[in-house]
């Protein structure tokens, strides 16, 4: 694919069966959407597929992802990378609650961004992402949920900052994507029941990360000794169990924080932590910004969000 048959970003190509979409954002290079679950079913979707790269974060919800030959689960730890026309199907287990944003980007703009991490991307014609999803980009995922609280609000656009602002968003996703020792990277496959174990404890923490869990409760679920399941979830996720428990509930309060409506020693025990200085000092140290400075952060200008995040 070159960028000459790329369709142009003006929301008429972006049309998913059963996902409502709603374009805050839209330059020649780019836009911004809010994405719903409409009609979301435990059983498997048909087959569906992108027009454009996009990179998608979860605010809320989750769903089981079925992509180039397998199934993980996709919630609010993970940013979704789509090929256009590389076919997808997914499931909804947890129910029809999942909602996001997505940044939608044009292939020549997005290239310039991979091949600087990852100089093997020029050799993918149509599908830049080598993977279907990755974990963490915490800063990434800070500034466009900031810049998606921005372009609801009332204040008025500011179409440049926003486009630097989404190409900052980029350059992390493509950091994320790159192998780590700068060559294309080479995967040891994991077993069928490896990464059934790791994807099953990831589908546990999304219908329970509210309660206040112990592993024995974990493994026991799982039929599963804690030792051997702690091992499995580190290798195949790359954090620990309590970690990924972690930073799901962090996740999960992001739009209370931001939309500045929530009281925060409600939030905090409504999504498991023992009180609200936990609370205040988990999201400090996973987001390096406090929930009173990320509130104040999604009400100034995007420049500033940026600068702030250390982009």
């Amino acid at each position: 694919m070159n960028d000459s048959i790329d369709p142009a970003i003006d929301g008429a190509a972006g049309n998913v069966p059963g996902i409502n979409i709603d374009w805050l954002f839209n330059s020649p290079r780019c836009g911004i959407t809010l994405w719903q679950c409409a009609i979301g079913k435990p059983e498997l979707s048909d087959e569906r597929s992108q027009a454009w790269h996009v990179v998608s974060f979860v605010h809320s919800g989750a769903f089981v992802l079925h992509s180039q030959g397998r199934a993980a689960v996709i919630d609010a730890t993970s940013v979704l990378l789509s090929n256009p026309g590389e076919p997808y199907r997914s499931e909804h287990p947890f129910g029809c609650r999942d909602h996001g944003s997505s940044i939608v980007v044009r292939r020549d703009a997005l290239l310039d961004l991979l091949a600087r991490h990852d100089p093997a991307a020029r050799e993918r014609p149509g599908a830049l992402f080598p993977r279907p999803h990755v974990q963490g980009l915490f800063r990434a995922y800070l500034l466009q949920r900031l810049l998606v609280r921005r372009l609801q609000g009332p204040a008025p656009q500011e179409p440049l900052a926003i486009e630097e602002a989404v190409l900052k968003v980029l350059d992390e996703v493509a950091k994320g994507c790159r192998p780590a020792d700068g060559r294309p990277a080479v995967h040891r496959e994991p077993s069928r029941a490896r990464r059934g174990y790791a994807e099953d404890v990831k589908a546990l923490l999304q219908t329970r990360f509210r309660e206040r869990l112990q592993l024995d409760d974990i493994a026991r679920s799982l039929y599963v000794s804690a030792f051997h399941l702690c091992r499995i979830f580190r290798e195949e996720v790359g954090v620990p169990i309590h970690r990924y428990l972690n930073r799901l509930r962090l996740r999960e309060a992001l739009e209370p924080v931001t939309e500045g409506t929530a009281d925060l020693s409600e939030l905090a025990l409504g999504l498991g932590f023992s009180s609200h200085s936990h609370f205040t000092a988990s999201f400090r140290k996973e987001f390096g910004i406090s929930p009173r400075g990320m509130k104040r952060l999604a009400t100034v200008r995007v420049s500033e969000m940026v600068a702030s995040l250390g982009l």
